[in-house]
């Protein structure tokens, strides 16, 4: 049985596997000198990318949370409305009645209002979770649909 050489193994080893410092080099950017004295560092640490002047915040660009807790309840609603469309015959008086809720509920002003606030430039606002995102997302896309 013959064994494979050490050169062999390391020529593998160096195949399959990144030295640590040279796969994240190309992300990071030092500046010399030595961070412990107020110089040199990581680009971005120590405040170096910090606003110099007055910045402006807009308080609607971040999402309330009375307002996702109220869509929330809102689109449990029109998920139970659909469950009963889904579920019926379409002639069924209760399918035909779910559908016209399901529009006044979705085309309402309050979920209108609700989502002015949760969105900014078509996008949801900060602060929300990714599910939150989604319902967000989806509230929007059951106004155009019904």
């Amino acid at each position: 049985m013959m064994l494979p050489s050490i050169r062999t193994a390391a020529r593998r080893a160096a195949r399959t596997t990144q030295p640590l410092a040279r796969s994240y080099a190309p992300s990071i950017t030092y500046s010399g000198g030595q961070a412990s004295e107020g110089q040199g560092g990581f680009y971005g640490s120590g405040g170096a990318r910090v606003a110099k002047g007055p910045v402006s915040w807009d308080t609607k660009a971040v999402a309330s949370s009375e307002a996702i807790s109220t869509l929330t309840g809102l689109m449990e609603e029109a998920f139970k409305l659909e469950e009963v469309i889904r579920t019926g015959d379409a002639l069924d008086e209760k399918v035909i009645e779910a559908k016209g809720n399901l529009k006044k509920l979705m085309t309402g002003d309050e979920v209108t209002e609700l989502l002015e606030g949760l969105e900014m430039g078509g996008e949801p606002v900060w602060g929300l979770s990714t599910k939150e995102r989604h319902l967000v997302r989806e509230a929007k896309e059951k106004i155009h649909a019904v």
